[in-house]
């Protein structure tokens, strides 16, 4: 079918590109990142950070675990607030070098550190590997966050896409394990169910026309979940939500995941937490990503990043 005139011209373009290209899943999860490497090449050449970075490395469940942080190089505050990011790709594709932009520029609208965590991906480490792996960047930061300076009692969730899945367990985890009193989460176009499409409209209504499919997200999860069994550590619609820390959740219009992040945003509110939703017009799954060419995705980095430093700048936790 026609896309929707509505959609951004060069998000339609990408799009184009991508249509004369093999899908990522028809090729082996190696190939795959290589090939999407490839592919955001030109946006990473030309990238020009505006954060200081220091590359880390602590110990983690599976070895030796990569973090990096980025400080914005105008902000002189000690010990700073820190987001925790946790990078998308379906548990399968990405790392820390293809998130730089969208990283850079959310420490840069924040005005406050960001700490990135290259957790391991399926499906050569499945399911609960990636969610291990970030629960032992939380551990290290309230435990060492201080000698970095940074304050493990102003800290923020970010993810997107799987990480926003990845962010959203882990701030249950958080209120259920005794682990660090988080401020805020920022959930950007999350995945936090199976791709149902009784439940969730936009998989019909989007269909393959849009980069992201229902084929696509089946892949995913098979890759990361095998044979697990269905809970709230996979999917968190299916968790309690209520004591969960204020949540801002950015969907995109014309994204597969998108009914998913609105049904999440309505579970919180009925659960009594402090919930901001928006969609994002024009968009496709993962138009944050593209931060430094597009308008949008440097417009949406600059509102999560204005919310995230009122919550983690308040003396009060909950403050609007």
């Amino acid at each position: 079918m026609a896309r929707h005139p509505d959609l951004h011209p060069l998000l339609a373009t990408v799009l184009d590109r991508e249509a004369e290209l093999p899908p990522l899943r028809t090729l082996t999860p190696p190939e795959a990142r290589m090939t999407l490497r490839r592919r955001m090449d030109p946006l990473l050449t030309s990238f020009q950070p505006r954060c200081a970075q220091q590359d880390l490395s602590i110990d983690g469940p599976g070895g030796p675990l990569s973090l990096r942080l980025l400080k914005p190089i105008t902000t002189n505050a000690d010990p700073l607030p820190l987001i925790l990011f946790l990078h998308g790709g379906g548990w399968v594709l990405c790392d820390l070098d293809m998130y730089m932009p969208l990283a850079d520029a959310l420490a840069t609208a924040s005005g406050v550190a960001v700490l990135m965590v290259d957790y391991r991906l399926a499906p050569e480490h499945r399911f609960p590997a990636a969610l291990e792996d970030s629960l032992a960047a939380l551990e290290w930061l309230w435990s060492h966050g201080i000698d970095h300076g940074l304050d493990p009692a102003r800290i923020a969730l970010a993810g997107d896409s799987a990480g926003g899945n990845l962010a959203a367990v882990l701030a249950r985890g958080c209120r259920d394990q005794g682990g660090p009193p988080l401020r805020a989460q920022y959930l950007l176009y999350p995945v936090v169910d199976l791709p149902d499409p009784t439940r969730y409209p936009t998989y019909s209504e989007m269909g393959d026309d849009y980069g992201l499919s229902q084929t696509d997200m089946a892949y995913y999860w098979r890759l990361y979940a095998g044979n697990a069994a269905p809970g709230p550590d996979l999917m968190p619609m299916m968790a309690e939500l209520a004591g969960l820390p204020p949540a801002l959740i950015h969907t995109a219009q014309f994204d597969v995941l998108r009914s998913e992040g609105e049904a999440y945003a309505a579970a919180l509110d009925d659960a009594g937490v402090q919930v901001s939703l928006k969609c994002w017009p024009g968009m496709t799954h993962g138009f944050a990503s593209l931060a430094g060419v597009l308008g949008p995705a440097n417009a949406s980095l600059e509102e999560a990043g204005a919310w995230l430093s009122q919550h983690l700048r308040s003396e009060d936790p909950r403050a609007e």
